[in-house]
């Protein structure tokens, strides 16, 4: 039906007019009654009228006028209750100068508690609206009487008005409860009765640092809500009014011992509200009794080694697909004096060598294959400085396929691959992958960089150790369980699938890891599983990572006074405990998907074990490494027979670490004639100290001559036999070098000396 044909039939039947009719007669028939009416009614109901509108207004305006004050107590802070993934209270947060005040919803308040308090406090709270006009009446009766203060008359929406806006001084005046009656107004127009007595239950004190009925039945009895008896309830209603006599007589008060399991973590948790308000529960993610567990593990070897003043260690261990954190342990002991608030997950530390990987993979993602060979050789890398790394065994292995250089740590090869890829583009990846601790070091490192010389946190070190488990992306980490709020899942691609796939299958080769740490026991487990360890470059800080599919662990051990463990303790002993932490979660892990990922654009094949190219009949060690599909290698030329036997030729490189010797034929120098160290544009920094004593080695290598002559200046320096080597004196200034081999070949490069 349309609009028009409704107007239409109004005006058929004239309907608008009848009604104008009608309603003009009805104010008609009112202007007359009202003539009709004595003065003294006429006055009453004008009377009558202006207080209704006035109240009406004055209701309006308490309704939707802003009462800041009660805003901000409706968003204060209680005394969170903190739980653990197993719903154990493991701490109740306290608040400024110790108070608890903890939050307990109105529909989970028992009936009985509810009316106790009603009935001790205001029997006519929901008959009123803020006010009790007779009550009031009463009390100024009695006290008038009696020349004192004996009711006070609040009721108890005035008693939550007073905590809402607190009296300036303990002296009742009628001012005072003028303004408290005012206000009770107020918050009856705005909230409902049952979100007042809810405000006014969780907020009641009651002395002794108690805020709030939950807390005070924890306090005086050791209960829960529920568990309450009537007497006690009772009693409880009656200590608000003057809790300094009524305590006294509470009956079978049992103190309550408030708990405070994982306090380390608790206190990050906290930090990460910031200014926000902490929930009254939060669920969060950690298991305090494994955690216990794990700290009792760490405080033990602690122990152990205290002689080698390992005095401290802290661990973080979390779910990789959920990014919740299951373990977090800041120290040995929480309470120990000086030290034990420390957090060692936050504590920055250098990481020795527990970050090569990273180097690695950033390797195999610029140029670098998994069947590359680096040299682990006596290396200087000079340029502004010079910088001279040092194995952990004191030794040179020649050439290592890239597998065996990561997997058993060397640091050469490491320092190598910093060095070609740079130390800038290094630190942009560690910062893309969550280390922002480095960003602000830059200035400050150099290559030493590739053994772990930043310092960064235990939290960071093991959330980016998770990339490889995790196919190559981080994820932030949660502190509360995936069933307490929506899951967030923010993640950061560092690395491709293949990549994070290839260094976790070379940090799960235990065969690779031999020359590296011989067969240690220790990452020999029954399910797959990745491991790095580092030591800092002073031995204060020794670290252990490790990774399933599932869970990522990581510990930290040393000591946070920054002195120098002392003895042969080596990274095994926090191994131990990752090793303890995994064998742990992975006995109770149903997921029967354990196995990590393996690279989809590459495949094993066969290699030469010392050139990593395609084996011939002449290469004595074979191994099988990834290599991408579709690629050729070459064959290898490092092996050639000749003369009846097998000849190894080795790059340049190699030439000086060999020195001429091989113990499995004879080695035939190779390669462009050149020099090998120092190289182009090397600077050094002359000692005053040292003066004379002072002196540079210089190598030069490959070409075909057996003799070679060194010119510095256009000065000889000498005639030398292979492998090519002299010891100059330094000295200050600008210098060229050349070399002549005595078959014509040259070679030459610039120092300077400052």
């Amino acid at each position: 039906m349309s609009l028009r044909f409704l107007v239409a039939q109004v005006a058929k039947f004239g309907l608008l007019n009848n009604l104008k009719r009608i309603s003009i007669s009805f104010f008609a028939k009112i202007c007359l009654l009202w003539k009709k009416l004595p003065q003294l009614v006429k006055l009453i109901v004008k009377v009558a009228s202006i207080i209704l509108a006035a109240k009406l207004i004055m209701l309006i305006c308490f309704k939707y006028l802003p009462f800041r004050a009660l805003y901000a107590f409706q968003n204060h802070q209680y005394s969170t209750r903190f739980y653990d993934r197993n719903n154990n209270l493991v701490e109740i947060m306290a608040l400024d100068d110790g108070l608890r005040r903890e939050w307990t919803p109105i529909d989970k308040i028992p009936l009985e508690v509810q009316k106790v308090f009603i009935e001790a406090e205001d029997s006519e709270f929901y008959k009123h609206r803020g006010v009790h006009l007779p009550s009031v009446l009463r009390a100024a009766f009695q006290n008038i009487k009696n020349a004192r203060t004996v009711s006070g008359a609040s009721t108890i929406t005035m008693q939550l008005a007073r905590m809402i806006v607190p009296r300036s001084s303990d002296r009742v005046s009628f001012g005072k409860k003028l303004q408290e009656a005012f206000n009770a107004v107020r918050i009856e127009s705005k909230l409902s009765k049952q979100q007042i007595l809810e405000l006014y239950l969780n907020n009641l004190p009651f002395g002794f640092r108690t805020e709030g009925i939950t807390s005070a039945a924890r306090n005086f009895y050791s209960a829960n809500l529920y568990e309450l008896t009537e007497e006690q309830i009772k009693t409880l209603s009656l200590i608000p009014r003057r809790p300094s006599l009524y305590i006294k007589q509470v009956p079978s008060a049992t103190s309550f011992d408030y708990p405070k399991e994982v306090p380390h973590f608790v206190t990050w948790v906290k930090n990460q509200y910031k200014n926000r308000i902490i929930p009254p529960d939060v669920y969060l993610s950690v298991d305090a009794s494994f955690s216990e567990s794990v700290r009792c593990r760490i405080e033990q070897i602690a122990n152990m080694y205290s002689d080698a003043r390992v005095a401290d260690g802290a661990a973080l261990v979390f779910d990789n697909e959920t990014g919740e954190i299951i373990v977090w342990c800041g120290s040995i002991n929480f309470y120990k004096k000086d030290t034990g608030q420390i957090d060692g997950v936050l504590v920055k530390n250098q990481t020795g060598s527990s970050m090569k990987p990273f180097l690695y993979a950033m390797a195999l993602e610029n140029g670098f294959s998994p069947t590359s060979v680096l040299a682990d050789v006596p290396t200087d890398y000079g340029t502004t400085e010079v910088y001279v790394p040092q194995n952990f065994n004191n030794r040179f292995n020649g050439p290592q396929l890239f597998r065996i250089s990561l997997a058993s740590s060397l640091n050469f090869p490491a320092v190598t691959l910093l060095y070609r890829l740079g130390v800038d583009r290094y630190i942009e990846l560690l910062n893309h992958a969550g280390f922002e601790s480095l960003y602000t070091q830059r200035k400050k490192l150099g290559l030493s960089l590739a053994l772990g010389a930043g310092e960064v946190p235990l939290y960071e070190l093991v959330r980016g150790f998770s990339v490889f488990a995790r196919g190559g992306t981080v994820r932030n980490l949660r502190f509360t369980t995936v069933n307490s709020e929506i899951i967030e899942k923010i993640e950061t691609e560092v690395f491709s699938k293949d990549t994070a796939a290839i260094i976790c299958d070379m940090l799960s080769d235990k065969d690779a890891r031999y020359l590296g740490f011989g067969p240690a026991k220790v990452f020999d487990t029954p399910y797959p599983a990745i491991f790095k360890t580092g030591t800092s470059n002073q031995f204060q800080n020794i670290v252990a990572l490790g990774s399933t599919k599932r869970y990522t662990a990581g510990v930290w051990m040393g000591n946070v006074t920054g002195e120098t463990v002392i003895g042969e303790t080596g990274s095994s002993i926090p191994a131990g405990v990752v090793r303890y932490i995994l064998d742990n979660l992975e006995s109770s892990n149903v997921s029967k998907d354990i196995y990590f990922e393996k690279p989809e654009r590459y495949k094993k094949q066969k290699i030469c074990a010392l050139s990593g190219m395609l084996p011939t009949k002449y290469c004595t060690a074979i191994a099988e490494e990834y290599v991408m599909i579709g690629e050729n290698l070459e064959p290898c030329n490092y092996h050639v027979f000749n003369n009846g036997k097998i000849e190894v030729h080795y790059p340049n490189e190699y030439q000086c670490w060999f020195g001429g010797k091989n113990m499995n034929g004879s080695l035939k120098y190779s390669g462009d004639f050149e020099f090998y160290y120092p190289k182009d544009n090397f600077v050094f920094i002359y000692d005053e100290t040292l003066k004379k004593m002072q002196q540079l080695k210089v190598d030069v290598a490959g070409g075909n001559g057996h003799h070679a002559e060194l010119f510095i200046n256009g000065n000889s320096c000498g005639i030398s036999e292979r492998p090519f080597r002299w010891f100059i004196p330094i000295i200050q200034g600008n210098h060229f070098l050349e070399a002549v081999s005595e078959t014509g070949e040259t070679c030459s490069i610039n120092i300077l000396v400052k």
